[in-house]
């Protein structure tokens, strides 16, 4: 079954979010980091990103990548949590 698309860029920055939070696909490693999402393209969907990214911690590729509601405030976009 085919994941469901998510939020563009352009549909995220327009609610005042820029900020990106990243789960590693794999329930077990639950490997997480907090990104500025200002580097990728308005028309871009965040679930068109989850097939790239490798988790740092266990190799694997994919992840849930999902708004930073709280990108704005002190220490959020920090590249581990």
């Amino acid at each position: 079954m085919p994941r469901p698309q998510k939020i563009t860029f352009c549909e995220m920055r327009e609610s005042g979010i820029r900020g990106l939070l990243i789960y590693c696909s794999d329930y077990h490693c639950s490997h997480r980091m907090a990104i500025n999402g200002d580097r990728w393209a308005d028309d871009l969907r965040l679930s068109d990103l989850e097939p790239r990214f490798i988790c740092e911690a266990c190799g694997r590729r994919g992840a849930d990548v999902r708004p930073n509601f709280d990108w704005d405030k002190p220490g959020a976009l920090t590249s581990g949590f």
